[in-house]
Parts: C-alpha cells; structure tokens; sequence
C-alpha cells in the first residue's frame, strides 16, 4: 500500500530537526514490497538516499530508473568496477575495502567519488574500529580518488529504554570519531546513526 508507506514515512519525519537527511533502506527486494515501485515512491517523497544490501540490488535500480544516490551497504570486494559503473556508492568498513576500492577508483582515473565510512560503535557487526580512526584519517586525505559523503554508525538497541546509556554512548563515540577524520581531512560531510527506533527515541 503506497498510500500507507507515505502516510508512515512523513509520520518518522516529523520526528526530525528540519533539514535532516533520511536514508532509506530498500534491500531484499525492498523488505517483499517491490524495490522498484518504493524507491520511486521515496523519491517522489524527498528521501535523500537509498540504501541496498549488495550491488546487485543497486544495479538493479538504477535499470529501473532510479537516480536517487545509493549505496551499497556490503560490497563485495570484486564488485567495485560495477559499483562505479552503475553511480552507485560503496560502505567502506574495513582497511582491506578501503585499499581495494580505491585501487579500482584509481585504475579508472577517478577524483572525489563518493563513499561511506562505517564506524563500529558498539553493534559489532561491521566498521572501523574507534581506535582506526585516526590511522583511517590519514589514508583517506591522501586518497584522492575518493571523496567521504558520510561517516556512520548503527544503533544496536535504541528501541529498548534499558540500554540508554549504551544508545548514548553509541552516539558519542560516533561524534568523536567524526570530528577527529574532520579535522584531518578538512571538509564536512553528513554523519548518520539513527535506525527506525532512534528517530523516535533520539531525534536530537
């Protein structure tokens, strides 16, 4: 039901500060409901980004049509000349994704593509490690083939209101990380951390 995603999207959006970003998530086939038809219905609503899993899913909503920026949130690290190909945006987590994607970036004589850095704040699933981050700094100023969009994170528990304190920490951790590559690369860029529940519970 269409109707019923954009009635549900605004209701999250008002939760936030004017001006704020959404991402959306549209992998596995957008959750059953068609990838296609929702990020056209995103789109349409002023969403920002979309998010897929694999290139895959990316490649194919570009061959829909879909021209909102997307990025892939777990990029094989063969699929980075199809990441380039198809516009799409790759989540660097690793130092090991970092030298491989920029090394196919280069090889095609790219400046300044666009890339997202996951911080492991807490949920342990993927991203640098805080104490990476100043080692990461560095590599990412001198890489000029790339260019950060975003540094982010993901909450593990900000629908729970027993683990406040772990959410806030989360949060923490993540400004301290973005402003410590900041102040070394020396140009803004967005930083993200809220799941569903976090703009809820944390729309600060």
């Amino acid at each position: 039901n269409l109707d019923a995603i954009s009635h549900n999207l605004n209701e999250f959006r008002r939760h936030l500060n004017p001006g704020t970003k959404i991402l959306a998530m549209v992998k596995a086939f957008a959750y059953g409901a068609g990838p296609a038809e929702i990020a056209a219905l995103l789109e349409y609503e002023g969403v920002s980004y979309l998010a897929v899993a694999c290139a895959d899913e990316g490649i194919e909503l570009r061959n829909a049509g879909v021209t909102l920026p997307v990025i892939v949130m777990n990029p094989d690290p063969s699929a980075s000349d199809v990441i380039i190909k198809y516009n799409l945006e790759p989540e660097i987590f690793s130092f090991s994704s970092f030298e491989k994607f920029t090394a196919a970036a280069s090889k095609h004589g790219l400046i300044n593509y666009p890339v997202h850095i996951k911080i492991d704040t807490g949920m342990h699933r993927l991203g640098f490690m805080p104490d990476e981050v100043g080692e990461l700094a560095q590599k990412l100023f001198t890489a000029e083939c790339i260019r950060v969009v975003s540094v982010f994170s993901h909450l593990a528990g900000s629908e729970d209101p027993s683990l406040d304190n772990f959410t806030l920490r989360q949060i923490d951790v993540l400004q301290k990380t973005v402003d410590q590559i900041q102040n070394i690369i020396g140009y803004p860029f967005l930083r993200h951390i809220l799941n569903t529940s976090g703009i809820v519970r944390f729309p600060q």
